[in-house]
């Protein structure tokens, strides 16, 4: 009757095993394609949506050869329809295009207008332009002229080429929108991939090493996915292409992705093999016994389920060594370094486990809990690992800087000096950033708050009245001002350039729509625009949250003092700007803290006046040097601007030829060029140079021939 009773009983308990066996079955499965769908997710949010990656990636897609090719392809044809009698000469327009449009001396300028490149490409608005390129029309003009000036001088100087509605812009387009539709997926589907795979191992044995199993094993699975997608995607891709810009721009932007889509498969290969490794029972083995069972499972005999693994692996290898050697050969070196790696970590858990060993109470009781802790701390990594995969969504907060309660601008030393008495790191065209929308060539790497942080406290900056337009974050100069801005415009970039930018202006077709205001441009607004107001804003809260720190701008104003009074009592600025007396000396940097009197206000053309007192006449209160210098042996020490008995001297050390600025600052900007130029100036104008103004202040050692000079290096 028992037996019998037991056989009844046995149906019940088979149908109650596989109930957990099918839902872990289906977890693993719901697991896998959750840390698929996020990887994707993640390579897209990392390399598409975010602004830096996105600037970088869309640059290398234009100088593809391929791309540059038949972009070249298209702006001849459109000269040819200009002047058709130039066929002859298709060649060698053509060639000139290509190299133009391939060349590094675009990068800058491309990346200066890649927001408006992305919003572009996100826009739904059919006239607007993939690869807008800054116009490389302008460009291609005058290198035509340099190269063959019989062909150039017959391209009209007012050529218009847009590069509008051309191929790929549908699929670049959809590849930002996908971005942005799963950012928030990009972090929370690799998450609950984890969580369902090892869900899916509890449920079939209830153990931890059961759990950690099933996610090394499906991670592994995941590799498999993506390396199998990855190259059926890429031959789909070279197969379909078409010889046209459409085809091109395709297999550009893949060829963009592919990279990162490899290394980020690698990752998930290398923590997925390092969990399966750390849960099976060989780990409690030793190092041999796991090589055992390495070769074992890589060439012996084996169950046919690992023979049929192992056979899989070997075609897998196979055919990317066929089509991406390159890659395999860095998965291998990857390979090498873990099984290394991973034989030094069992070689120092054993020694760990052995001193465990003996002194703990119970055998095996601290082998138990070593191993329960690494599989834990395994977890946390993989966890953690597939949400910065994917791309954990950061956010920027501003950031305060580190307070010396007792320093001064940084130094204790600078406290009782006067605020004539010190040199202070400064930046020219403060405003052009590299790193903000919108700015044509920036001339420093961050902006003003950026440069805060850095440890610049003076600001050269330019004032002038722009204009919002019918294009979201496009400015144009106030047309009162638009002469002026054209002329100093064209004096400092080059016609070319200046010209180029007009014809994006003409491109985008903008209409001023708003009414003048106070921006933060240099010359043309369409060049690059920083909004005013909301920047002193910020400088005011960072004042608050750093009471140590003395600030100075010294503004080329095209705005009028009563704006710029508004501009400052707008952004809640009034209460810490400085007024000096004359004939009075100066404050020590400690004496205008605690009077929180530490913001001075300079003007290059025009004073306050009484209303105004504290927006200092730049001529009066200060003396500068020449700063048009085409290379080093030019530098010069001599009085440009303002009187010789000024209380504040500017030392201007940039050179002038504005397509090698870069390069310049890293040569300039070095200390043992710069520290030698400012001994120089302060004995032959027997002054401290007080403001040291640069460009690319992070190149170099600026800030180290600045502090030699205040004697606290």
């Amino acid at each position: 009757m028992e037996a019998a009773e037991d056989v009844s009983r046995r149906p019940g308990t088979t149908t109650r095993r596989r109930v957990p066996r099918w839902t872990a079955r289906v977890l693993s499965v719901l697991g896998v394609l959750c840390l698929v769908l996020g990887i994707l997710a993640g390579v897209l949010n990392r390399e598409v949506a975010d602004g830096g990656a996105f600037a970088a990636h869309a640059d290398a897609v234009r100088a593809d050869p391929e791309v540059a090719h038949q972009l070249a392809v298209r702006l001849t044809d459109r000269i040819l329809e200009i002047d058709p009698e130039l066929v002859a000469l298709r060649p060698l327009v053509e060639s000139t295009a290509s190299t133009v449009i391939a060349s590094d001396a675009l990068g800058p300028v491309v990346r200066s207008v890649l927001e408006p490149l992305h919003d572009a490409m996100v826009s739904n608005d059919q006239d607007q332009v993939v690869l807008r390129i800054a116009d490389v029309a302008a460009v291609l003009v005058a290198a035509l002229r340099e190269i063959a000036p019989d062909v150039g001088a017959r391209i009209p100087d007012d050529l218009e080429v847009t590069l509008a509605e051309i191929g790929g812009q549908q699929l670049t387009s959809e590849l930002i929108e996908t971005a942005q539709v799963v950012s928030l997926l990009s972090w929370l589907l690799p998450l609950v991939g984890v969580l369902l795979l090892a869900g899916a191992g509890l449920l079939r044995r209830r153990t931890w090493d059961s759990a950690l199993r099933a996610v090394g094993t499906g991670a592994l699975v995941v590799v498999a996915v993506l390396v199998v997608a990855n190259v059926v995607t890429g031959v789909v891709l070279a197969a379909v292409a078409g010889d046209d810009l459409s085809g091109a721009l395709t297999l550009a932007i893949w060829d963009e992705l592919d990279d990162p889509l490899w290394r980020t498969t690698a990752v998930v290969g290398a923590l997925g093999l390092l969990a399966s490794l750390v849960a099976a029972p060989e780990a409690r083995q030793s190092p041999a016994s796991l090589a055992a069972r390495g070769r074992e499972l890589a060439i012996g005999t084996a169950t046919p389920r690992v023979t049929a693994l192992r056979g899989a692996a070997l075609l897998t290898v196979g055919v990317l060594l066929a089509v991406r050697p390159l890659q395999v050969f860095a998965a291998l070196l990857v390979g090498l370094g873990l099984v290394v790696a991973l034989a030094g970590l069992v070689e120092v858990g054993r020694a760990l486990v052995t001193y465990l060993e003996r002194v703990a109470p119970r055998p095996g009781h601290a082998y138990r809990t070593l191993l329960r802790g690494t599989a834990a701390a395994l977890v946390v990594g993989l966890v953690a690992g597939t949400l910065l995969l994917g791309g954990w969504p950061t956010q920027s907060p501003y950031p305060v800087s580190r307070v010396d309660d007792r320093g001064c601008n940084g130094h204790v030393d600078l406290c009782d000096r006067r605020f004539n008495e010190i040199a202070q790191v400064a930046t020219h065209n403060s405003m052009s950033a590299v790193d903000e929308s919108g700015w044509f060539l920036g001339e420093q790497p961050t902006g003003v708050m950026g440069q805060l942080e850095d440890g610049v406290r003076v600001f050269l900056i330019d004032s002038w009245y722009g204009q919002t337009t019918d294009r979201e974050g496009v400015v144009a100069t106030a047309e009162e001002n638009r002469s002026s801005a054209l002329e100093e415009a064209e004096e400092t970039y080059g016609e070319a350039v200046v010209q180029s930018a007009l014809r994006v202006r003409s491109a985008l077709s903008l209409d001023p729509t708003g009414p003048p205001e106070p921006y933060l441009c240099h010359a043309l607004c369409e060049l690059g625009s920083t909004a005013w107001t909301p920047l002193m804003g910020e400088v005011e809260e960072w004042l608050e949250a750093n009471p140590r720190e003395v600030v100075t701008f010294f503004i080329q104003d095209e705005v009028s003092p009563e704006d710029t009074a508004a501009v400052f009592e707008d952004a809640g600025l009034l209460p810490f700007v400085h007024t000096p007396e004359r004939g009075k000396p100066w404050p020590t940097l400690a004496e205008m803290i605690d009077s929180g009197k530490r913001v001075l206000v300079l003007h290059e053309n025009t004073s306050g006046g009484d209303e105004y007192p504290w927006i200092l006449d730049g001529t009066v209160w200060s003396q500068d040097t020449p700063y048009s210098f085409e290379s080093p042996k030019d530098f010069s020490c001599e009085l440009f601007r303002g009187r010789a008995v000024a209380p504040l001297f500017l030392v201007n050390h940039w050179l002038s030829n504005f397509t090698t600025r870069v390069a310049n600052a890293q040569r300039v900007n070095a200390e043992d060029v710069l520290l030698p130029r400012l001994e120089k100036c302060w004995r032959e104008r027997g002054q401290i140079p007080n403001f040291v103004a640069v460009d690319h202040y992070n190149l170099g050692d600026v800030q180290g021939a600045v502090d030699e000079i205040n004697g606290v290096a």
